[in-house]
């Protein structure tokens, strides 16, 4: 019986993504095989070839599949040192993991220049809106106990480079990773210490402040580098 069946109505696009990791999952489909062709897939779930390719499109952002020319779609080859990593863990996450692994280390290198730029580019009161959004931070936690939000604080650094570059690119990085973060890998953000986040921003802002660059840019790297040892 097709999804659609199941369920009594069409699939959106999200929840064809649920069903192509279960696809994957369930028929063992290794890194580097190639997935089944769209009119298969589109029978199985019962849906239209448009709504696949957008599923398609959101697993290609996450860097799950690869598209190749003539041939198909494919599952992302992993790296040689991520090939042994825990058996625990389904083909899925295994690779939704290794994709935002490597999303928070190129975030990582970005935003460590960042606050390079920040310090030869922004004026100081582009340094005051920093604080101000840091501020709304700490209120926010203060009244629900959360840092959702933070990303907002990530993409204003961006923006204070002065760097219309910097902050295009690093746009997209955040984007790939808040989507990533709100699906499979949301219990990374929950292992986070909301207190130590807040000190954390709050010690960069101030070393930027200061126009301290070196202090600036190994607490951006710390404040990073938590979230990359999780993912190891």
């Amino acid at each position: 019986m097709r999804i659609r069946d199941r369920i009594g109505r069409p699939l959106l696009y999200e929840e064809v993504v649920t069903e192509l990791y279960r696809i994957i999952d369930e028929e063992k489909i290794n890194p580097g095989d190639r997935l089944p062709p769209e009119r298969e897939l589109t029978e199985e779930l019962g849906i239209s070839r448009n709504v696949l390719r957008e599923a398609f499109h959101v697993l290609e952002s996450r860097g799950i599949i690869v598209s190749r020319q003539g041939s198909g779609r494919y599952l992302r080859q992993l790296p040689k040192s991520e090939a042994l990593h825990s058996k625990q863990q389904t083909i899925s996450r295994n690779l939704e993991r290794c994709s935002l692994l490597e999303a928070y280390e190129v975030r990582q290198v970005l935003e460590v220049k960042a606050v390079e730029l920040i310090i030869r580019n922004a004026d100081d009161a582009d340094i005051q809106e920093l604080r101000q959004t840091y501020d709304r931070l700490v209120e926010r936690f203060q009244n629900s106990g959360s840092t959702v939000g933070e990303f907002e604080i990530h993409r204003l650094y961006a923006r204070k480079t002065g760097s219309r570059f910097m902050e295009e690119t690093l746009g997209l990085v955040l984007a790939a990773i808040q989507d990533m973060m709100s699906t499979t890998f949301h219990d990374v953000m929950i292992t986070h210490t909301t207190e130590d986040e807040l000190l954390q921003h709050r010690a960069i802002i101030d070393a930027i402040q200061r126009r301290d660059t070196e202090e600036a840019q190994r607490l951006m790297n710390e404040h990073l580098q938590m979230t990359i040892d999780m993912l190891r």
